[in-house]
């Protein structure tokens, strides 16, 4: 038997009987080499300059960027690209949730006013009107269930207004030089651990499908592989990565999701 496990905190969302929904994850765009760097902006730019008519709602699940951090005057240059573009995606009619990631959470007025986004810090909690509607949990995935007692702690801490306030005292390009630093030595820890990671992420879903009956689908990200399963208690789908596979879930109607793959840019 699976543990139980309550939802984590989430902003709630409907969704429309008719409306298309597209959940992507993962993109860390800043990290790697420039070539890589730019080479995955375009195509993410690429991707989200395509949903205008082929979607109502755009879901991020995390960890869009490598490291962002929001200083109130200054917004980084690498960035600039793909925030003009979800900008006009937001005026484009489409309405965009940005679930924050392990990498990414320090999202602020710049995505909620400027751009028009709805930031969701934990979780999402989306309803399907009509007959056959569908409820889903929208979540990055990390911290959820039992243990990593550890990178809990690490996360409140981060999270700290106190030292949020501290780390806007740095120089902007020090700050992104140690995040960077970070981060790399973050993605030499988790990839030894990356098939585990795939199934503790499958557990906690299967765990949340099994502890709260109106949950009909779960949908994490965060492990950087596509999954999708079904339990006797709902489905369980992972949005993958733009880093290596450039994954992501639709939710076209009622209960029907898949999973697809934006290989061209332009598509």
């Amino acid at each position: 038997m699976s543990e139980i496990l309550e939802l984590p905190a989430c902003i709630e969302a409907g969704i429309g009987e008719n409306e298309r929904v597209v959940f992507f994850s993962d993109a860390h765009l800043g990290s790697g080499n420039d070539h890589d760097s730019r080479a995955r902006t375009e195509r993410v730019c690429a991707f989200l300059d395509s949903l205008p008519g082929r979607a109502e709602v755009l879901v991020i699940l995390g960890d869009l960027f490598d490291f962002y951090f929001e200083f109130r005057n200054v917004v980084p240059a690498r960035h600039l690209r793909v925030l003009a573009c979800l900008e006009a995606l937001t005026r484009s009619g489409v309405r965009c949730y940005y679930v924050a990631g392990n990498h990414d959470f320090w999202l602020g007025d710049l995505f909620t006013t400027t751009l028009g986004i709805t930031v969701a810090p934990d979780g999402l909690l989306m309803e399907r009107a009509g007959e056959g509607g569908c409820t889903v949990l929208a979540a990055h995935g990390d911290g959820l269930g039992e243990g990593d007692k550890g990178y809990k702690i690490f996360k409140t801490l981060l999270r700290n207004r106190a030292l949020i306030a501290m780390f806007r005292l740095i120089h902007p390009d020090r700050g992104y030089a140690l995040a960077n630093l970070t981060s790399r030595t973050s993605r030499k820890h988790t990839s030894k651990r990356q098939d585990a990671r795939i199934e503790a992420s499958a557990d906690v879903a299967h765990s949340l499908l099994d502890s709260n009956d109106k949950l009909d689908t779960v949908i994490l990200s965060h492990t950087h592989h596509p999954d999708d399963r079904r339990f006797s208690s709902g489905r369980y789908l992972n949005t993958g990565d733009w880093c290596t596979h450039f994954s992501l879930v639709r939710w076209n109607n009622a209960d029907n999701f898949e999973m697809d793959y934006f290989n061209e840019p332009g598509r």
